[in-house]
């Protein structure tokens, strides 16, 4: 017989760790939580240096692919999203931060998200971090995530990006996760005893994964929400070489991220009818919005040469490399127990901007272009993130399976004030580079390299090395159920389709100013609350 649960969670990613993990406090209600990727049992997810290994391995990451570029000579980019216990927190970068407070109130007051304002989700920020040396009136101190930051031991060139960067004129914050986003500063990270500390191991303890009232299926692709009379009755999956039906008394709820969670939605009849139609899809309820609004952080990368010793070009061969490894394996100690964004920062490229609108990181060694090989000589690189992207792309259905990805048009580069964001800051970047601190460092600009200053040979540039962070978002809009171009309600429930919601990243109006790991946990917790509010048909 097929079984039933309270609620059935598909995905194991940021949000659905901490969506499960509350909602099975409540111990008289049941929680399924379906992953399609394996358990998160490696050395490769907890060693912070082997990120790279992660993003392109296919055991643990969605391999996807973006269209080509229209705007960037066709070039396509790759868009690796977590697969595995923990999502993409278990293959990211570990950079933890969360957003200007003005992007939450501009969900609330420009977008109609009652309830999403940065008032209304500080404290759940709050529950879930530890970051005990915060204010606390801004920062937790008892959550599951644990944060950790280098303050007495920065490397040469993360103290140079920040004493240069204050000498040009930039901000510095003491915590651009508490009362002031804007400025140059030492990063946070989500790490813990040389340890990631995904939203798996944050969320789903050794205590909650024993919980009786919780279930943790991996290995198991859902096919297909289960609708009758426009209300979801449980989900379809594919589970240990079989089809089999898993049914939800009370909810389902979405929380694949930015391309699963529109893609379900869509393979279940709940999309573009247009696109369903085509791919012999019955339409269950039209909305042309599911899978717009695409929204990401494009970046570019600056790269220099540096005086020997001071990155980390030792440790990328030989027998340093070797010996960093064991010194994890055996300690948890030494330069593979971190993941060396130590610097960086949120900054306004000019004045009419209201709040930072690219982000500055550096990382001591620079990779060659999409290989990520490193140069043969001591280099660093510093990534410039643009955080208000004005392009938006979309999804769009290949097929009625979800074993076919969706086609993902990022659109890149669509707006020229994308173009000026990139101009202006590589321009900010060559003056913090001229400062005292990195002329004493030897730093020389290799690329693009000091002839690429505007104009046509910045803008060939650009389209030639624009690359992503990762930070797909806004495919499932949230927004009031009575304005078009809406997916979810501030409570986040499917418009149109009862006892369903979509809980992760893709509900974002607009992406936030911000690596979205920790937004994305952010949106699970509140789901909880939301949730536990509601009033269910049982």
């Amino acid at each position: 017989m097929p079984e039933t649960f309270d609620y059935v969670i598909v995905g194991a990613g940021s949000a659905g760790c901490a969506l499960a993990a509350r909602l099975s406090e409540q111990r008289d209600i049941t929680v399924l939580l379906i992953e399609a990727g394996p358990n998160d049992a490696s050395w490769r997810i907890d060693m912070p240096l082997a990120v790279d290994s992660l993003l392109t391995n296919d055991r643990f990451s969605w391999p996807f692919k973006s269209e080509p570029l229209q705007n960037a000579k066709q070039r396509v980019i790759c868009q690796p999203r977590g697969r595995v216990l923990g999502g993409s927190s278990s293959i990211n970068g570990m950079v933890y931060t969360r957003g200007h407070p003005l992007d939450y109130d501009h969900w609330a007051n420009e977008h109609g998200c009652k309830g999403w304002s940065y008032a209304d989700v500080l404290p759940y920020f709050k529950r879930m971090e530890h970051a005990p040396w915060g204010d606390p009136t801004y920062r937790g101190i008892n959550g599951p995530i644990k944060i950790s930051r280098e303050t007495s031991n920065l490397s040469p060139l993360s103290a140079a990006l920040i004493t240069g960067g204050v000498r040009v004129g930039l901000p510095y914050t003491s915590d651009y996760n508490g009362q002031f986003q804007e400025g140059i500063t030492v990063e946070e990270q989500n790490i813990a005893g040389g340890k990631r500390c995904s939203a798996a191991r944050g969320y789903l303890t050794k205590e909650v994964r024993s919980r009786p009232n919780l279930r943790i299926w991996t290995g198991t692709w859902a096919l297909q929400i289960l609708i009758e009379s426009k209300c979801a009755r449980g989900v379809l999956v594919a589970r240990n070489g079989k089809d089999e039906i898993v049914y939800a008394r009370r909810e389902t709820i979405l929380c694949s991220g930015s391309i699963g969670s529109p893609h379900l939605l869509m393979l279940s009849g709940i999309g573009p009818a247009k696109q369903l139609i085509e791919n012999g899809i019955k339409v269950v309820h039209d909305n042309d919005a599911i899978g717009g609004n695409l929204q990401d952080h494009p970046l570019i990368k600056m790269r220099f040469r540096c005086k020997k010793g001071i990155g980390l070009s030792r440790f990328a061969s030989g027998p340093a490399k070797i010996v960093a490894g064991l010194n994890w394996f055996l300690f948890k100690t030494g330069v593979t127990a971190k993941n060396h964004f130590e610097a960086g920062g949120y900054v306004r490229t000019n004045s009419t901007h209201t709040k930072p609108n690219v982000k500055f990181e550096l990382f001591p060694l620079a990779l060659t272009g999409d290989l990520h090989k490193p140069y043969a000589f001591e280099s660093f690189q510093i990534v410039l993130t643009s955080q208000n992207s004005q392009s938006r792309g979309k999804l769009i259905l290949t097929s009625n399976s979800v074993y076919d990805p969706p086609k993902i048009e990022l659109n890149y580069l669509d707006k020229p004030e994308d173009f000026q964001t990139f101009t202006e800051s590589v321009a900010l970047t060559r003056k913090i580079i001229a400062t005292p601190e990195f002329q004493a460092l030897d730093a020389l600009e290799i690329d693009p390299g000091p002839g690429v200053v505007d104009g046509p040979a910045m803008i060939d540039w650009v389209k030639d090395t624009i690359s992503t962070a990762y930070h797909t978002s806004g495919t499932c809009r949230m927004g009031p159920a009575e304005i078009s171009g809406n997916v979810v309600d501030p409570q986040l429930r499917v418009i149109g389709i009862e006892n369903l919601r979509v809980a992760d990243a893709s509900i974002q109006p607009v992406v936030v100013s911000a690596n979205t790991n920790a937004t994305s946990m952010m949106i699970g917790e509140r789901a909880a609350d939301l949730i536990r509010m509601s009033n269910y048909r049982v």
